[in-house]
């Protein structure tokens, strides 16, 4: 039974009528009817009024910075999208910039920091490269846009991830609109899965100003991945409208990794959505993946079957060839190749599409071990469920997976320094810092908890809130 959506206030109201209308904004653009332009005033206007400061200056730090920094070179407008999202933050910030600095998140910034180091050293150690220096700029820019955002969300408990995912979809459908209308190659039809990436393809073959068909899918992903942490059920129409738009553009983008990353999340959100692990619902959840998977195999999505509306064959281009890094990880297994130095000869690639596999071609074993101590260390000094809840109430573990997908499927390391980030600042805030033998006691207590005890040591290990509880005071 369906709920009806709750409007706290009429701009609740506008960001769930938007919402709805996501649905005809990509039918329009796919038709080519709306032209990109209209969906970039869109965004600002849902920034300017739907969202309060905190929800801004999120949308700023993981919005506004990549739209600057994708559209303006594109357009011939080179405008410094960190210094401009920097710049508004602290405009919205400016009396609770303090606040998300506190002891609470002193530990998580010192791990994060540690991670830094580690590929500071091996940058300064390998000298300046052609593609080393800037590999390093833009993983400090990452390292410092990404900081603030999630210091947001685990500071503030006034941000409602429907106000702050609308600007990602958006965002996403402004990708598909801006290269149908350089590329000049429209869809086929409304279920034409091919066309935005072999625009895409035909653009960079003819070096004309492209956009990454990865960076539309990770957007509708991070988008769809936000929402869903605040929701225990499909509540109402808004829920459905949305996860369908989300899911129909990243389908649309044609990248693997946002497809299945997309499956696997509504998978782990259907097991780990009442905080409590059940055989049953995993059997209900391994049963939605499959009736989606069939479907996307029903609807010809060329992505998933090797061949696109337009009779070019994808499937060599989707297969990815690790022969190359792992040969060079036999080769220099123990130090690496240097920091920035991977390049891949027969594809022009500078990544090999996997963040363990890019740490040990360029910085070898040593380096891995060491990057590996500091997760390690964190992991050990966190006993967190999975489970854990941002102030705002939504579970940390979903709005992880857009994160973890893309730094294990594709992706530079630079721009994946945000695994890190997202790892530390989540799971630390609401974790449940314990010593071990309390920790032992009270999972004991849990496990043979019957009737009347149940109540008790629910209490004391919360399953739902999971507050921060610190007995080494």
């Amino acid at each position: 039974m369906l709920e009806k959506m709750v409007y706290n206030t009429v701009w609740d109201k506008i960001n769930a009528y938007l919402v709805f209308m996501i649905p005809i904004l990509i039918i329009g653009v796919l038709l080519n009817i709306i032209k990109f332009p209209i969906i970039a005033m869109l965004i600002f206007l849902s920034f300017i009024f739907l969202c309060n400061n905190h929800e801004k200056s999120v949308v700023c730090a993981l919005v506004f910075c990549k739209l600057f920094g994708t559209f303006g070179p594109a357009l011939g407008i080179h405008l410094p999208g960190t210094v401009v999202a920097f710049t508004l933050i602290l405009i919205f910030m400016r009396k609770d910039l303090t606040k998300m600095f506190s002891k609470k998140t002193t530990k998580p910034i010192i791990f994060i920091l540690s991670i830094f180091f580690i590929f500071m050293v091996y940058y300064l150690l390998t000298g300046e490269t052609k593609n080393s220096g800037t590999k390093f700029n833009v993983m400090l820019i990452s390292l410092f846009v990404d900081t603030i955002a999630f210091l947001i969300l685990v500071t503030f408990n006034d941000i409602r991830m429907e106000r702050v995912t609308v600007p990602f979809l958006l965002f996403a459908l402004m990708q598909m609109g801006y290269v149908e209308a350089m590329s000049g190659h429209g869809a086929a039809g409304l279920l034409d899965f091919s066309f935005f990436r072999n625009a895409c393809t035909e653009m960079m073959k003819k070096n004309m100003p492209v956009l990454s068909y990865h960076n539309m899918g990770i957007a509708a992903f991070i988008g769809a991945a936000f929402m869903m942490s605040q929701r225990r059920k499909i509540n109402n129409y808004f829920d459905i409208v949305f996860l369908f738009s989300a899911f129909w553009l990243i389908v649309l983008s044609g990248a693997r990794q946002t497809i299945f990353g997309f499956i696997f999340l509504i998978f782990v959100w259907l097991v780990f959505r009442t905080g409590r692990f059940k055989l049953a619902t995993v059997f209900l959840a391994a049963a939605v993946i499959v009736g989606i998977y069939l479907c996307l195999q029903l609807l010809e999505v060329p992505i998933l079957q090797g061949n696109s509306s337009r009779g070019a064959h994808m499937g060599s281009e989707l297969n990815r060839n690790y022969d190359y890094p792992l040969m060079i990880i036999s080769y220099h297994f123990l130090d690496g190749i240097g920091f920035g130095n991977y390049h891949n000869p027969h594809t022009g690639e500078i990544y090999p599409h996997n963040i363990i596999l890019e740490i040990l071609c360029e910085m070898g074993f040593i380096g891995l071990i060491f990057v590996s101590m500091v997760v390690f260390a964190f992991v050990r000094s966190h006993h967190f469920l999975l489970r854990n809840e941002l102030p705002s109430g939504g579970i940390c573990l979903l709005l992880w997976i857009p994160y973890l997908i893309r730094s294990m499927i594709s992706g530079d390391l630079s721009d994946n320094i945000s695994l890190f980030i997202s790892m530390f600042l989540l799971f630390h805030y609401r974790g449940i810092v314990l010593s071990r033998k309390r920790l032992e006691q009270l999972m004991k207590l849990r496990q043979n908890a019957k009737s009347g005890y149940w109540k008790k040591a629910a209490e004391e290990v919360p399953a739902a809130n999971n507050d921060l509880i610190e007995t080494n005071k």
